[in-house]
């Protein structure tokens, strides 16, 4: 298997366009620590009156909630019990949960807002079959194929890295499941899609239940909670003053985030005329509610100006200003100050402290139907009688994540007091089991060539209860091919598999000797191999490989002779991948290995080998990053066919040459490149613009240079490139031999 290639064959980062998108998508949208009020069933001592407390939805601005929240606990203002919708539901469970306002500012300021808006695990727990997609740069869009036609998503985003931090929060309360027994009893605002009708979550999954007060429909997949499916609850209470009284407060203080409309001018996609509508729908009862306010109850209002519901790089401004609104009113809230000793102990009543999750007695997969749980357990690292911690049941849980047959996971810690049982509990997706994506390449020096290639995959998983896959791609473009392959474990507790294939294809090979030539080769292949899966590491198989070629020149002079027999051997393959990213990666390694014997024992009309070895280290130092590639492959002094020549030449591998413009039986390639990412993008995009430049040495022997060896070949360029949702793009300028310039262009994996 050769080193993947730019040309061949994608890596992640925010913009603030899709956080305004989702964020502000519902003035709820988005996560941070942060804090809501308390609420106790219990009377208020002395006969004070019960305060709750109510937090509108907002998006980062909602980050003000944690200023509101200082504030309160500098007034000595006991809070009951809070309610929330969207950020505020976020803000109102993390404090209810237990967490103080300094912990809370603590969480928002250090969280990584990038790494909680991406959806996908960190690349290293991602099955490995899927990492080899990634280099085929498929598009993003996955569709589901089924008897009713194409079927896609329920939203943009699964949110599966969004409740892992929902769950960090609420983590001092993550056993507590009646949240009228949490610290400061809480209830959250969420909305049926089907109805339209106003949800009020008060039990089941804390985590779970910030995570459905601000799914924005279309961009977060809603949240299926008891048999009904729930998106943002600004749409049907965005300020939910009315919740709060009926949950304790004699007194109300509500903080209402308001989200300004848009512009005409940012109403740009799609998705921004979603918020605009479902921010004008909040309005209106967010109207409706403050106009309930009584003398009593104090109604606090930052004043949050230009930051929008998406700017979560200015947290530490949103907070300021929420204190700010807070004290502003800090006369009508002194009356329902208490004494400092009595503050004191109502505070440290309700204050928790996060700890590990403990031992259980029993570890098991729940709620599945198509998958197998036996299978799915294989991917739990956590064990029966040894400590839990939220880290390592989360990485658990991003690796089952990470094969990418579910739209969702959680899982639930519950017992009888004698046992306690982890459930994980995984979300098949809606739209499977079997799946259509597309991809697509091209590569141009603007000169002698161009490499176009589009394809298609299917995907069909879950065959049988062991978890068989079968994969059909079809190709159009300098290589057209038909290839299918069937990935068979053999056990559902073992590595093990084995994976016939068989392809049909048509490779139009560029062939140089002064002037260009062309030559095809119609292949017809056929392999089973037996191979174990290192877990989310890498990929090992090996067994006999069976193909028949037939290849005659199109034009030109006859360079490489009419070819037609059979080849047969043995083939290994080794596909290791610890990279943080397909392209552009930041930091780790990979190892691409393929060896090839054909021996006419076997079937074939010519015996030969073939061995091929790739390997990329990756570094980065803030913003810079180097990455190195060494590469080499070798005929063990056999004479190679000319359908199996290795090939130089063209972008980033030689820039300065032309497509493929060596061949030969031997070769060696090393190349160091340096990027640096000067504009991020948004996830559902890709990860950001590059700018970069490589240096490049590459040597070749024998095969059609043995005419004129080329020698020891220097070159190198200077790139503008992206990582994006259809693969990596690059544009430069190659140097080569005699002051050669070539300009070339990268899309995809041609």
């Amino acid at each position: 298997m050769s080193m993947p290639e730019p040309r061949r064959t994608a890596g992640r980062d925010r913009s603030s366009k899709v956080r305004i998108a989702i964020a502000a998508a519902a003035a709820a949208s988005t996560w941070c620590g942060i804090a809501g009020a308390q609420a106790a069933g219990k009377p208020a001592t002395d006969g004070a009156p019960r305060i709750g407390l109510a937090l509108s939805g907002g998006g980062a601005r909602g980050l003000a909630h944690v200023g509101v929240l200082k504030v309160l606990d500098e007034l000595r203002v006991p809070v009951h019990c809070v309610t929330g919708t969207s950020m505020g539901a976020i803000v109102g469970a993390t404090f209810a949960a237990g967490r103080t306002p300094a912990e809370m500012e603590k969480l928002v300021l250090a969280a990584d807002w990038d790494a909680i808006f991406r959806d996908q695990p960190p690349r290293a727990e991602i099955a490995v079959r899927r990492k080899l997609d990634d280099f085929k740069t498929l598009f993003a869009p996955e569709y589901g194929i089924g008897d009713d036609g194409l079927k896609l998503p329920k939203g943009l985003i699964a949110g599966v890295s969004i409740e892992s931090f929902f769950r960090d929060l609420a983590a001092p309360s993550f056993s507590v499941t009646d949240f009228d027994k949490l610290p400061i009893p809480f209830r959250a605002m969420a909305t049926d899609i089907e109805t339209g009708e106003s949800v009020v979550m008060k039990d089941g999954s804390l985590s779970q239940a910030m995570r459905a007060s601000m799914s924005v429909p279309g961009a977060l997949t809603p949240v299926e909670r008891d048999g009904r499916l729930l998106v943002d609850g600004g749409i049907a209470n965005n300020l939910p003053i009315d919740e709060a009284r009926r949950l304790c407060g004699d007194v109300v203080i509500a903080v209402n985030i308001s989200t300004p409309p848009y512009k005409r001018s940012e109403l740009t996609s799609a998705l921004s005329v979603s918020s605009q509508l479902i921010n004008f729908l909040g309005k209106q009862t967010v109207d409706a509610q403050i106009r309930s306010l009584g003398d009593r109850d104090v109604l606090v209002a930052p004043e949050l100006g230009d930051i929008s519901s998406s700017s979560f790089d200015r947290g530490a401004d949103a907070i300021r200003i929420g204190e700010e609104a807070t004290r502003a009113v800090a006369d009508r809230l002194a009356r329902y100050s208490l004494p400092p000793e009595r503050y004191a102990e109502w505070r440290s009543d309700r204050q928790r402290s996060a700890t590990d999750l403990g031992t259980v007695d029993e570890i098991r997969v729940d709620g599945l139907q198509r998958t197998n749980p036996e299978v799915v357990s294989q991917l739990v690292d956590s064990r029966p009688g040894e400590p839990l911690t939220e880290a390592q049941v989360g990485g658990d849980l991003r690796r089952i994540f990470g094969t990418r047959d579910y739209e969702s996971i959680s899982y639930r810690l519950f017992g009888d007091g004698v046992r306690r049982t982890l459930a994980i509990e995984p979300v098949e997706k809606a739209w499977g089991p079997d799946y259509l994506r597309f991809g697509l390449g091209l590569a141009t020096d603007f000169e002698a060539e161009s490499q176009f290639n589009l394809l298609v995959q299917v995907r069909r998983t879950w065959l049988n209860s062991l978890g068989a896959e079968w994969v059909t791609e079809a190709q159009i473009g300098q290589t057209t091919s038909l290839s299918t392959e069937l990935f068979q474990p053999l056990s559902t507790t073992g590595p093990w598999f084995i994976a016939p294939s068989a392809a049909i294809g048509r490779t139009v090979q560029p062939v140089y000797l002064g002037d260009s030539r062309f030559a095809d080769y119609l292949t017809n292949v056929g392999t089973v191999s037996l191979g174990v899966t290192l877990g989310t590491w890498g990929l090992l198989r090996a067994g006999p490989s069976w193909g028949r070629v037939d290849a005659e020149v199109e034009t030109g002079l006859s360079v490489l002779p009419a070819v037609r027999e059979r080849t047969a051997g043995a083939r290994a393959s080794l596909f290791i991948d610890q990279t943080d990213a397909a392209w552009f990666p930041r930091s780790g390694y990979g190892v691409f290995a393929d060896a090839y014997a054909a021996r006419e024992g076997l079937g074939s009309d010519r015996e030969y080998e073939r061995v091929h070895l790739a390997v990329r280290a990756i570094r980065s130092w803030g913003p810079h990053t180097l990455n190195l590639e060494l590469s080499g492959g070798s005929s063990l002094g056999s004479t190679l066919p000319g359908y199996e020549y290795f090939t130089l030449g063209g972008p980033l591998r030689l820039s300065g040459y032309r497509i493929d413009e060596f061949a030969g039986d031997e070769y060696a390639f090393g190349r160091v490149q340096y990027y640096n990412r000067t504009i991020p993008l948004p996830d559902l995009l890709g990860s950001g613009f590059y700018v970069g430049l490589s240096a490049e040495v590459g040597r070749i022997n024998g095969g059609l240079t043995v005419v004129d060896p080329p020698g020891t070949l220097w070159s190198g360029s200077l790139f503008l490139g992206a990582d994006t949702f259809f693969g990596p793009v690059y544009a430069g300028i190659g140097y080569g031999k005699s002051e050669n310039f070539r300009f070339f262009l990268l899309i995809g994996a041609p």
